[in-house]
């Protein structure tokens, strides 16, 4: 299931300001941590996080870290940045983004946190899923991206932070853009196109983590920040 929480009518907000708001809220019930974003008016969903599963280390993942993309035209402000990890089971996937919305105070204040995974289960079935986080249409670009790039195993989120300036369709073209790098630049997609997992998981292990997260160190393209 696709898990959007979206207004049918919902289109690209006009005032950045509300999203800066520190109060991100977390709330710990037994057995659950909950993450309550800052605002309603991106309509990103309320998630629920296990914490027998964000507690577990041997879920840990190495997350990629992209460098940030300012799309032309966009608002101050306007940021985009991609982040990569191998998965292999939904469990996996929990982790990775509790760990980005718990202990990455600026994705926890992102506009959106759209992602895309997908893994084969130890009995050669395939999972894959997507989610919006409010971005009405964004989940599905990054799930065509995957099928597109044939990578396996792996997790792909992009933060947005919007600028006040309505990009259009082309928001699409740019969330997909830098996905893409990062997957590029993490391993998962070889020179020659095809997926390179292995190599992924090789160059995450050898570079410094905070917090799980591996910076990348490239530079992008686009509006002079």
């Amino acid at each position: 299931n696709n898990n959007n929480n979206n207004n049918n009518n919902y289109e690209e907000e006009d005032d950045a300001k509300t999203n800066t708001n520190d109060n991100n809220e977390v709330e710990k019930e037994e057995g659950v941590q909950t993450f309550i974003p800052p605002t309603s008016k991106f309509n990103q969903p309320i998630r629920n996080f296990p914490t027998s599963i964000i507690e577990d280390n041997s879920n840990h993942r190495s997350i990629y870290k992209g460098p940030p993309f300012y799309p032309p035209k966009g608002g101050q402000g306007e940021t985009m940045i991609a982040h990569v990890a191998s998965v292999t089971c939904y469990e996996h996937v929990q982790y990775v983004l509790a760990t980005l919305l718990f202990h990455d105070k600026k994705v926890a204040k992102a506009t959106h946190n759209m992602f895309a995974y997908t893994f084969i289960k130890e009995d050669g079935t395939k999972v894959s899923d997507n989610d919006d986080d409010g971005e009405k249409g964004s989940g599905s670009k990054l799930a065509a991206l995957l099928d597109m790039t044939k990578v396996e195993n792996v997790i792909v989120i992009v933060s947005r932070w919007y600028g006040g300036i309505h990009l259009g369709s082309a928001r699409f073209k740019w969330i997909a853009t830098v996905a893409r790098d990062a997957l590029e630049e993490a391993g998962y997609i070889t020179s020659s196109g095809g997926s390179g997992s292995a190599a992924a998981d090789a160059s995450l292990d050898s570079n410094e983590e905070k917090n799980g997260i591996v910076k990348g160190g490239g530079k992008r393209k686009g509006r002079k920040h």
